[in-house]
C-alpha cells in the first residue's frame, strides 16, 4: 500500500466466481488475478475452477442503484443470427 503520507491506497481486486469439481459448489472469492484457486468452502475440496463471471448493470428502475447480473446476448456481442447458436 503506497499514497501520500498518512493516506493507504489498496489495488483494486476482482471477485471471481468459482466451482467445485468435488461438489460442484458455486460460491465466489475476492483475490488476485494470479493468486491460486481456492478451496471449496462447502466441502473443503482443493481442486475448484474459476468460472466466467457474469457482468454487472446498473438497475436504476424504481430509482434504485443497486446492481444485478446480467450475461450479454448474443445480438449485445455482435451476433445478428449467423453464429447458429439460436434459432
Amino acid at each position: 500500500m503506497t499514497g501520500a503520507p498518512g493516506v493507504a491506497t489498496i489495488a483494486p481486486m476482482p471477485i471471481y466466481d468459482f466451482a467445485c469439481v468435488s461438489c460442484d459448489g458455486r460460491f465466489e472469492e475476492l483475490q488476485r488475478s494470479d493468486a491460486p484457486s481456492p478451496p471449496c468452502p462447502t466441502c473443503g475440496h482443493e481442486e475448484t475452477q474459476r468460472l466466467l463471471s457474469p457482468f454487472l448493470v446498473p438497475n436504476s428502475s424504481a430509482g434504485q442503484r443497486a446492481f444485478v447480473r446480467s450475461m450479454p446476448s448474443a445480438h449485445d456481442l455482435g451476433c445478428h443470427g449467423g453464429c447458429s447458436t439460436h434459432a
